[in-house]
């Protein structure tokens, strides 16, 4: 495998640690605001999000990116995967940063 290769495979396992930890922080806030009858949607992404899953939590939505990442290790030179595999992880990059920002802003 090309060094190339290792570094990209490298940086979405770093990403993913990190999108993991928020992911828990999110799920964790948005469980706060259902009990308070609050964060009443059905899903955190929209239907035409590069996503297949559909939740109102974050967690699912990581797990296909993990699954994603696992398959994408099996067959390095599917670039389409790859292309996938980085918009989700942008999406939810920045949904989370931006739930950040709100529950912050208080």
């Amino acid at each position: 495998m090309s060094e190339a290769m290792n570094q990209v495979e490298q940086k979405l396992q770093q990403h993913l640690q990190v999108v993991y930890r928020q992911t828990v922080d999110a799920d964790a806030y948005l469980d706060g605001l259902r009990q308070q009858g609050k964060a009443k949607f059905q899903d955190v992404f929209a239907e035409q999000s590069c996503f297949k899953t559909k939740s109102n939590r974050f967690q699912p939505y990581l797990q296909e990116v993990t699954e994603n990442v696992e398959l994408w290790q099996q067959q390095k030179n599917d670039e389409e995967l790859l292309q996938t595999i980085v918009q989700q992880l942008q999406l939810m990059t920045e949904t989370l940063a931006r739930l950040k920002q709100i529950r912050q802003a208080g």
